[in-house]
């Protein structure tokens, strides 16, 4: 990928810069900016003509051209647990961390597991230089996340969100590995081309008998272990606050113990003074 130049002075902006090195005029989002060069666009382009060719030949034009519909409406979702939430919640002022600054900060340390490396590696190459400027969401159609990272569910505001946005079609720890660290090309979108890339990538899964409902679990599948989770990450450049959040959804686990009613009534309370709704699935 080749510099840009900047559209203030019109000197080359390397792609991960996300302000011009030259004027230190606002360049776009280095994520976007990725996502958009015209290789990937054509690339997607190309993959989204043969998956909607595939379903049609298979009887499936009309699940197909529903599902891109249906995948044009999704929203942004992140999952967390409630003690987080209550902290997002309890002022303005305070900020969703990425993984990145939570270790430099020593709030926190790494998990130790298998992610943490699969993590560093997958973030250098996608975000060279700014990784740590990334939060990841996924893409849902009902309003609900992976429940492994957290019982509420927070749908992102789209106006908040689409213009420092992009797609990639999997967990990118996992495809990253699978891909030698090399992205293919057509395998990320930005915002506004988001069903393109869930046709790309889901459309032979369609069958003539795929109906509307099935869409949410065909787009987002949590599975029994993270590392079998299916869904389509989303990328977000910068800082989020409380009201940066739509709505929220509180789903614990089945069989968990439930917290205690006052606690979940005292975070709605916070929650709507900010404007955003929290239902109980």
């Amino acid at each position: 990928m080749s510099d840009q130049p900047c559209s203030f002075c019109g000197y080359p902006v390397p792609l991960e810069a996300s302000l011009c090195p030259h004027c230190a005029r606002p360049s776009l989002y280095p994520n976007v900016r990725a996502a958009e060069q015209e290789t990937e666009r054509k690339a997607l382009a190309s993959r989204h003509l043969l998956a909607v060719q595939d379903a049609e030949s298979r009887g499936c034009g009309a699940a197909v051209r529903d599902f891109e519909s249906a995948a044009g409406s999704s929203h942004a979702v992140l999952a967390r647990s409630l003690t987080e939430v209550e902290r997002l919640a309890s002022s303005d002022r305070q900020l969703y961390a990425t993984y990145y600054q939570l270790l430099d900060a020593e709030v926190k340390l790494p998990a130790g597991d298998m992610w943490d490396p699969l993590r560093r590696l997958a973030d250098e190459a996608l975000f060279p230089g700014y990784k740590e400027k990334i939060r990841f969401a996924a893409l849902s159609l009902d309003g609900v996340g992976l429940p492994g990272y957290g019982e509420c569910s927070l749908v992102l505001r789209e106006e908040m969100i689409a213009h420092r946005a992009s797609i990639l079609e999997g967990n990118s720890a996992l495809l990253m590995k699978k891909w030698d660290y090399t992205v293919p090309a057509g395998s990320r979108a930005v915002w506004e081309e988001r069903a393109r890339l869930c046709v790309a990538k889901l459309g032979n899964r369609l069958r003539p008998e795929t109906t509307k409902a099935d869409f949410a679990s065909l787009l987002l599948r949590p599975g029994s272990r993270p590392e079998n989770d299916e869904f389509v990450e989303v990328h977000i450049w910068g800082p989020m606050s409380s009201w940066t959040f739509a709505r929220v959804a509180f789903s614990p686990p089945a069989g968990a113990r439930r917290p205690a009613k006052t606690r979940v009534k005292a975070l709605r309370v916070k929650l709507a003074k900010a404007g955003i709704d929290m239902e109980e699935k």
